[in-house]
């Protein structure tokens, strides 16, 4: 309850009109009934902190953005901060929630190509839909404009937001949770990709999936990462792990999709 009180305290000394405060149980009543059409993952508590980490506070106040809200926070006292500083960071409250929704479709067993959106591009804007409700903050291509892995690709690309890879082995630090993974087709090796090759079909990217948890060592390097995705025929969509810096078998390229090769990654969370 504290840190509630404490982003009301915040939001008055920045400029909230009385009259808005004063109407605050008919606000409160009509929010809540805008906020049961939303997707949220169980446990209140975890929604309300997913809704303030990415952009917007759900329940009766003005929308804050992260960026703006924390300096204006520290501004205010010792007191008030140290209220607020109990609060996970948003990249915790944001890996928490991404691997929440993924547990969500994995539970309901949705075989590729099975219904809308269940191959491994229409996975991934599955995810992006429940995303973009709690973290409103971030970009996000829409289905109209970006359906296929490639058309993603381009997308991100246009924003200077696509990574283009040449060294996987290398590269391990670009992979955290809310990366978006592109590999190109099965067998195929990719020495210096362009965005041509990589959005041309049949020769660039084939498979596309989003990381939900990373590996380490013990120098903070990433050696392996955990995958959601859309796997194929006849498989329902779920989070594997095989994704390794050095695989077992040393045919296999660096962090791919067994053998596709990892040749591009974007994020989710990208401003």
């Amino acid at each position: 309850m504290l840190p509630f009180l404490a982003l009301g305290f915040l939001l008055v000394t920045t400029g909230v009109r009385a009259e808005d405060i004063s109407n605050s149980a008919m606000v409160r009543q009509d929010s809540s009934r805008a906020n049961t059409q939303a997707f949220t993952p169980p446990s209140a508590p975890f929604g309300i902190l997913a809704g303030f980490w990415g952009g917007s506070l759900s329940f009766p106040y003005p929308a804050l953005d992260a960026p703006s809200a924390l300096p204006a926070i520290a501004a205010n006292g010792p007191v008030l901060y140290s209220l607020m500083a109990g609060l996970p960071s948003r990249e915790a409250v944001f890996n928490s929630y991404l691997q929440r929704l993924a547990g969500e479709y994995e539970s309901q067993h949705i075989l590729y190509r099975s219904v809308p959106l269940s191959d491994c591009s229409g996975m991934f804007h599955r995810l992006l839909q429940q995303m973009k409700a709690a973290f409103p903050a971030f970009v996000y291509p829409e289905v109209t404009e970006a359906r296929s892995t490639r058309a993603l690709a381009q997308w991100y690309y246009d924003r200077n937001a696509l990574h283009i890879i040449e060294d996987a082995a290398n590269s391990g630090h670009l992979i955290k949770p809310g990366a978006i993974m592109f590999f190109g087709q099965i067998g195929k090796k990719y020495r210096q990709p362009s965005i041509e090759q990589l959005t041309t079909y049949g020769q660039g990217i084939m498979h596309i999936g989003t990381v939900i948890e990373v590996e380490k060592d013990e120098q903070g390097q990433v050696t392996a990462y955990t995958m959601f995705h859309a796997r194929g025929r006849g498989k329902p969509a779920s989070h594997t792990r095989h994704y390794l810096q050095r695989p077992n078998n040393s045919s296999l390229p660096a962090f791919g999709n067994w053998r596709q090769q990892w040749i591009a990654v974007a994020y989710i969370d990208t401003q």
